[in-house]
């Protein structure tokens, strides 16, 4: 529980003092492994939550707030990775219409950060039916994305 906080605190020291940096990688490969590595993590947490939604794992709503609080901190992080010239190409799944469709793009990742916002006040309140339908909403943001933007 403690190396939650601790996480979550470690994320929002390093999305603050990269802040203004992280828009300029060295090279596109640092950019795309910067980006793995925030999917990497939101993957890790939603797939937690997702194990509560789907009756696998006990809903304890301390933790699944924080897997929350979490995963919306890194909602805002792999966007400008993304953006980055050649990072669809190499070591990626990232498609080429992300540079062809960016308007659709950056309206796909709003939506997933505006979800991702609702659902840590909504798993605040503590109700499993409204979490559940706002944790779907989230899905389906993350599969309208892939589906248009990441190549398998």
């Amino acid at each position: 529980m403690k190396k939650l906080v601790k996480l979550f605190i470690c994320l929002m020291f390093v999305a603050v003092a990269v802040g203004g940096a992280y828009a300029q990688f060295a090279k596109s490969e640092d950019a795309i492994k910067y980006r793995k590595s925030v999917m990497f993590l939101i993957a890790q947490h939603f797939g937690r939550m997702g194990a509560v939604v789907k009756e696998k794992a006990p809903y304890d709503q301390k933790a699944f707030t924080r897997n929350a609080m979490v995963m919306e901190s890194l909602s805002h992080l792999p966007w400008e990775a993304s953006m980055v010239p050649g990072t669809d190409k190499g070591d990626t799944t990232l498609n080429a219409a992300v540079f062809a469709k960016q308007d659709e793009f950056k309206a796909s990742a709003q939506a997933f950060e505006a979800g991702s916002a609702k659902l840590v006040s909504v798993s605040e309140s503590g109700d499993l039916s409204a979490i559940k339908a706002q944790f779907g909403e989230v899905a389906k943001s993350c599969n309208g994305c892939h589906k248009q933007f990441r190549t398998r």
